[in-house]
């Protein structure tokens, strides 16, 4: 077998052409196994940050807008779509037919793109498509991206002049950044679901990012132990309440809950508002329907468990509490469990994704992601003691289990458990998880 050569012999130009050739060796075999995958890269991302000198680091940050905005501007004239569907290499003068655009724009807008490989430039000013523009034409994300780029990025360009006007105050309430944004430096009436409402092509595009995002997310008792949190305890009976999934849309999670345990006495009951419940095409029978307003005094009590997913995050403090007391009202000391499925930060070292989710809701909708501690606050704050935070890792969502003050059903110093891994790309990626439909003119949450 051929030994390796001794590195001390090598120059630094042949020992990076050496690692080069290790690391192709090694990414094939990282891509047959997630978690070496993120590991990896998580190394060549820390290589990468060890490598790039600060002045690089900033000289990137400061262009970092351009690329979302010349790939939208293809989207908007076409070509992407016309290169990712072409069977073979497009020129700029076959893509100045198809998208009406001129020749030399199209040109400009393709460099930044086939450097970062969106693109490839097979001859001459001559396109080919890649996995990333490829991936980038999936209705989810092609929706996802013109979506938050006509939103979010516009509302961010307005965050430092926002949060100036305001005197740099915490962002708790609307009219926030979008409402100053859509309003061209003046608080506009529009919030987002009107704005969408009053766009329909951008409310197709908002609807096919977040379908997208709920068709492959995990259960929280695929994460989690349903037999801890809400089974053990439980009354044996057909007509006692189980769960009530609160703002949970068509019933993807209450339908899949009772279909995973078909066998467990109780009845499962979706609440939404009256327009959402109303329009559900298909449901499994044995999942109630409810119109409901969680801004309303809840209706159903005495329920084992009142679960919420990805609600809290869209909502300032303040009408998270009203949320939280109107569930409180109907839940029975002893009994009754509130379980929330949202992110828990930790309270230093936010992974990326999360933390630039956190700053999408609060530009979009003034809502916020939070911390363990601002969890333990808001919870006190309505009438809960936290049972545990059940949590998988830093980058994936968890749940917070409560019951009412006093309860001590559990130990109540919330210890925090661990639970299985989740598998990659499972965990929510986008921000609400709300889909918007629009029916009869009007916009409803899904």
């Amino acid at each position: 077998m051929q030994q390796p050569p001794r590195m001390e012999l090598l120059t630094i130009h042949e020992r990076i052409g050496f690692f080069q050739n290790c690391f192709k060796l090694l990414t094939a075999e990282a891509t047959q196994d997630e978690y070496a995958r993120k590991e990896l890269l998580g190394v060549v991302m820390n290589a990468m940050a060890t490598l790039e000198t600060p002045a690089e680091t900033i000289v990137r940050m400061m262009h970092s807008p351009i690329v979302p905005s010349v790939l939208t501007a293809l989207i908007k004239m076409g070509a992407l779509q016309a290169i990712v569907k072409s069977k073979a290499p497009m020129t700029v003068m076959q893509l100045a037919t198809v998208t009406g655009a001129d020749e030399l724009l199209i040109v400009r807008l393709m460099r930044p793109l086939v450097a970062l490989r969106f693109f490839l430039e097979t001859d001459v000013k001559t396109y080919a498509s890649t996995p990333i523009s490829q991936m980038l034409t999936a209705p989810n994300f092609l929706g996802g991206f013109q979506f938050l780029s006509a939103g979010a990025t516009k509302c961010l360009a307005y965050l430092p002049d926002y949060l100036a006007l305001t005197g740099f105050k915490s962002v708790d309430s609307v009219p926030g950044p979008f409402e100053y944004a859509m309003g061209a430096n003046e608080y506009g009436e529009q919030g987002m679901y009107e704005w969408l409402t009053s766009d329909p092509p951008m409310l197709a595009n908002f609807i096919a990012f977040m379908s997208g995002r709920r068709a492959h997310r995990k259960q929280w008792y695929e994460m989690f132990p349903a037999d801890q949190i809400i089974l053990e305890g439980a009354r044996n009976d057909d007509d006692a309440i189980l769960l009530v999934d609160i703002g949970g849309g068509e019933g993807r999670d209450a339908e899949s809950f009772r279909t995973k345990f078909s066998d467990v006495p109780g009845r499962v009951i979706l609440q939404d508002l009256p327009e959402v419940i109303n329009n559900i095409e298909k449901l499994d029978d044995r999942v109630m329907r409810m119109g409901h307003d969680f801004f309303m005094p809840q209706p159903v009590k005495d329920a084992r468990a009142y679960y919420f997913r990805n609600v809290f995050h869209n909502w300032p403090d303040v009408d998270c509490l009203k949320i939280l007391e109107n569930t409180a009202s109907a839940m029975k000391k002893g009994h009754s469990k509130l379980l929330m499925f949202e992110w828990i930060f930790p309270e230093r070292d936010v992974p990326l994704f999360p933390s630039l989710l956190d700053i999408n809701l609060m530009v979009l909708l003034s809502g916020m992601e939070r911390t363990e501690s601002q969890w333990r606050i808001l919870l006190d704050s309505a009438g809960f003691e936290i049972v545990k935070f059940w949590k998988t890792s830093p980058d994936t969502e968890g749940m917070i289990e409560a019951v009412l003050k006093g309860e001590n059903e559990k130990d109540t110093d919330a210890m925090t458990e661990a639970a299985p891994k989740m598998e990659n790309g499972e965990a929510t990626a986008g921000m609400a998880e709300l889909v918007l439909k629009m029916e009869n003119g009007k916009l409803v949450d899904l």
